[in-house]
């Protein structure tokens, strides 16, 4: 039986972390206080009303009066609860004032370059390469390769990792050091790990055993100090959610985008983020709702993502300036705030509350500060709890600044999605989600050639060399092997494809049974696949015209649903759009 050893590309950091302590206020506490601000009761009443074992009113009571908000009334047949003059103050302010103190802590955390996953930095001895050799029991010494998608910090897993039993991380201060690359060294074998974290996850332990695994086996050409990659791209797949969604939460065309970018605006309440591809200099269609949601004291932070390339003038660098300069006039700098660096991706989010403490994100086609509305576009509103906060977090990570330094939009957005995500799951209609990043965006395509029945669409703004391999080939393979109907919709061609290329285009793959049509009326932004009645893709992602990026995991984010007769909804609606120009 062989020993290898395996070394965990590692990356460990030390820094000032804000941590609050002790335990928040229960919603049976929160009901409890409530009940007896309205009028005193006993336990016993309150037991059987509210259905709860007496056990468990009686100890929410010893804590509320411990707080000073509830106090017992001298009464010699039973115990009567009221509330205090303070207890009856924190139910009309809606929320419980937290018994907790903040106080500053340096901590270390580790986080690994394989799957991301953090930890505590004394969990793991991390080592320089060049100080690790194969011990004298081991048959092999072998290095992960790190996963470029899994080479920045997860705010959110490191706060997570970090905290103890009633303690949450609420921030972080700046350091000026910087993360020490290094390994941690484990041993295998027969199928064992030796010498690793209790904390550690099944993706890590599996990458590591299928390395071990392949260098034990006989003939494996490993050798000492090879270097071995174990990941591939579907392990960076977000989860399946059974979410709250309807049809309603499908959002398209000019009007609906409109309403749905000033109702963000008008209803929040507490805090507003934006994130564009693109700035336009044509401020006065977005710039007074965002002043008109700051004088009602809401934050509104503005990011943007065209590629800022050094050698050229970026637009949306220079409107952000402009932009940044009306905001400074109008006295609104201290809540609205423009980020002066670019996240590097096409992604366009909204992510706001909703004045009543629910919060929603919008994902989608629209360049939500570079358009005039007078586009078919295509969005989803996301209301689950936890996919507003997944998408928070995203953000997070899109504004982290380099390696290492923790810009603090990023520590700001990793609190807020954290708080976003633990909030009491809502009810209504579902439907299973997931969130697309940019890896994930090459297999919705082969989804679709391998499972549709009867039909597969796709909406683009472009058309282009990237998008053959990546969507239109496997809408004609499904079209030739299953007989199914396969149509392609794009508003203009890209990059080498020039217009008479794409009509060229257009002819050789209708002669396949794929027909492929350019929409100049409506004007086409909507970037939509979908297939059969029951599955949708929405994505910021130009099908038709992209690849997809392995490197840069935020590049583009989408959302794919299954609902009954949701992808049927998106083909009537936009066959009726089309049909007002014909």
């Amino acid at each position: 039986m062989s020993l290898i050893e395996v070394a965990i590309p590692m990356r460990r950091g030390r820094r000032r972390f804000h941590v609050e302590k002790g335990r928040r206020w229960s919603v049976i506490e929160h009901l409890m206080l409530e009940a007896v601000s309205r009028a005193p009761a006993t336990t016993a009443e309150l037991s059987k009303r509210s259905r709860l074992h007496r056990r468990i009113v009686v100890e929410a009571f010893i804590r509320l009066m411990r707080a000073g908000w509830v106090e017992i009334i001298d009464n010699p047949s039973a115990t009567i609860f009221r509330a205090t003059v303070s207890g009856k103050e924190q139910i009309r302010f809606g929320e419980l004032r937290g018994l907790t103190t903040i106080r500053p802590r340096m901590m270390s955390f580790a986080y690994d370059r394989v799957t991301g996953q953090a930890f505590r930095g004394s969990e793991f001895s991390i080592r320089a390469r060049n100080r690790i050799s194969k011990s004298s029991d081991a048959d092999a010494l072998i290095f992960l390769s790190p996963d470029p998608r899994k080479d920045a910090e997860d705010l959110s897993q490191i706060y997570s990792a970090l905290e103890g039993d009633n303690e949450v991380i609420i921030g972080s201060d700046s350091s000026p050091h910087l993360p020490i690359e290094g390994y941690a060294v484990v041993r295998v074998m027969g199928g064992v790990i030796d010498d690793i974290s209790t904390r550690a996850e099944q993706p890590l332990r599996a990458a590591i055993l299928k390395a071990a695994s392949a260098a034990a086996t006989p003939g494996a050409k490993t050798s000492t100090g090879t270097e071995v990659t174990v990941t591939d791209p579907t392990d960076w797949t977000e989860p399946v959610v059974d979410a709250l969604f309807d049809q309603t939460d499908l959002i398209l065309g000019d009007e609906e985008h409109k309403k749905a970018f000033l109702d963000a605006l008008s209803r929040a309440r507490e805090h507003v983020v934006i994130h564009s591809t693109f700035i336009s200099d044509r401020q006065d269609d977005f710039l007074r709702p965002i002043l008109a949601a700051a004088a009602r004291n809401v934050r509104v932070d503005i990011l943007w993502g065209q590629s800022d390339d050094l050698s050229d003038n970026s637009s949306s660098r220079t409107a952000s300036s402009s932009l940044r300069h009306s905001i400074q006039q109008a006295g609104r700098s201290d809540l609205v705030k423009v980020h002066t660096l670019t996240t590097d991706s096409h992604a366009k989010i909204i992510a706001s509350d909703d004045g009543n403490g629910a919060w929603s994100a919008l994902v989608g086609s629209c360049n939500w500060l570079s358009t005039e509305f007078d586009s078919f576009e295509a969005t989803v509103r996301l209301r689950d709890a936890r996919l507003a906060g997944r998408i928070v977090n995203h953000v997070a990570a899109m504004s982290l600044g380099s390696r290492g330094v923790w810009h603090p939009l990023a520590d700001e957005l990793t609190v807020l999605a954290r708080r976003i995500a633990s909030a009491k799951p809502g009810s209504g209609r579902k439907a299973k989600v997931r969130i697309l990043l940019s890896p994930d965006h090459a297999s919705i395509p082969l989804e679709a050639r391998d499972q549709a029945r009867r039909r597969i669409a796709i909406t683009s703004h472009r058309i282009g060399i990237a998008g053959l391999p990546m969507a239109i080939v496997p809408a004609v393979t499904a079209a030739q092997e299953k007989q199914i109907e396969a149509s392609l919709f794009y508003g203009r061609a890209t990059g080498p494809l020039s217009g008479v290329d794409a009509a060229e285009l257009t002819r050789e793959f209708e002669r396949q049974g794929v027909r492929i049509r350019p929409i100049f009326q409506p004007r086409l932004h909507a970037k939509v696949l979908c297939w059969d009645d029951d599955a949708l893709a929405v994505s910021s992602q130009n099908w038709l015209s992209a690849s997809s990026s392995q490197a840069s995991p935020r590049k583009e984010i989408g959302v794919f649903i299954e609902l009954n007769k949701i992808a049927d909804t998106f083909v009537r609606r936009f066959e009726h759009a089309r049909s007002k120009f014909t």
